[in-house]
């Protein structure tokens, strides 16, 4: 599966937000039980440095943190992500950890070829393009447990454990809202479940499944690793972008039926 690198999905997130925080403006005091009519601002964050997409300011000094999810062919379909970050990868590479020696090798690799004509690092697209997905793939097979609980505490949970999740469906437009303490996946990590990654061979994204070691539950949680920009800006051989690094992914698949098993109904006044 292909993801746009030419910034569609950042335009469109952003249209998302702003939508939102109209949305909110007018009808947050409706949705909150400690926002109070007429007594708070909606204001727009977003951007690289900040996680939440709009923030509620209530003029109590209660701060609620949006964390904006937009399905635009509805929550039947497709996943969003949680977590886009190449903070892990740098850090396991900084340690130098054994499952990140692929990664390390391919931008080992990148740092001399980046030094060639341009002409010579368009030929060599292709092949890095499979590199590329290849040492993703040896990557996430060879994340233990224990590596994936720390990857999902420090990456999926702490960012957003004090987020509201709010969700639109782009074909009904409606809207949902959850606390993210509230996913599954903090309740299975702390009752001593553990991840293994499900991953076809060669693919660069694998579904968790949580396990006891007799029962197996699947919440629709996602692990994806490839590069932000991809491999013809990885190499600088052209194109808008002039550079581009491998990020960690933590996604939602099967949207519906967490909203379902979690009881989350659309926002209704």
């Amino acid at each position: 599966m292909s993801f746009p690198c030419d910034g569609t999905n950042h335009h469109n997130a952003i249209s998302n937000e702003h939508s939102t925080k109209e949305y909110l403006q007018t009808n947050a005091h409706k949705i909150y039980p400690n926002v109070k009519n007429g007594k708070y601002t909606v204001k727009s964050l977003g951007g690289t440095k900040n996680k939440a997409d709009n923030i509620i300011e209530c003029l109590d000094g209660n701060i609620i943190y949006i964390s904006d999810k937009q399905k635009k062919q509805g929550i039947s379909t497709g996943s969003f992500d949680y977590t886009n970050t190449s903070k892990p990868i740098t850090r396991l590479l900084d340690i130098n950890s054994n499952c990140i020696s692929s990664i390390k090798n391919v931008l080992i690799d990148i740092k001399e070829d980046k030094k060639l004509p341009i002409g010579d690092r368009k030929k060599l697209v292709s092949s890095y393009r499979l590199r590329v997905m290849d040492a993703s793939y040896s990557f996430i097979t060879n994340l233990s447990g224990n590596d994936i609980i720390e990857l999902i505490n420090q990456n999926l949970i702490e960012p957003n454990k004090s987020m509201e999740m709010f969700i639109t469906d782009g074909k009904t437009n409606q809207k949902y809202t959850f606390p993210f303490i509230n996913h599954p996946v903090i309740n299975l990590i702390e009752t001593g479940f553990i991840p293994s990654v499900v991953i076809k061979v060669g693919k660069s994204s694998g579904k968790i499944i949580f396990t006891d070691g007799v029962v197996k539950i699947d919440i629709g949680l996602r692990i994806r690793v490839h590069t932000n920009n991809g491999v013809t800006a990885l190499l600088n051989a052209g194109g808008t972008n002039k550079s581009s690094q491998f990020v960690l992914k933590f996604q939602q698949d099967g949207i519906r039926k967490l909203l379902n098993n979690m009881g989350v109904m659309p926002i209704e006044f």
